[in-house]
């Protein structure tokens, strides 16, 4: 995956936000994936999260996530 790549969250995706759970708006988001996990940046620039490398790769598995060129 490049780094400028593109995904679209198009189901819930759940993350852990300073001991808490939280739930990842859907939409389109930026890639950035320099080191061992990918973050993920809102394209409208309201929302940003990082999940481990397996985690994305498990929501792209299950659909949650969609890579978009």
């Amino acid at each position: 995956m490049a780094t400028n790549s593109k995904a679209i969250v198009k189901d819930a995706i759940y993350y852990g936000a300073g001991g808490a759970c939280q739930k990842a708006p859907c939409g389109e988001y930026t890639i950035d994936n320099r080191c061992d996990c990918v973050q993920l940046c809102s394209c409208a620039g309201e929302n940003a999260f990082t999940l481990s490398f397996d985690a994305f790769i498990q929501h792209l598995n299950e659909g949650r996530i969609a890579i978009v060129a």
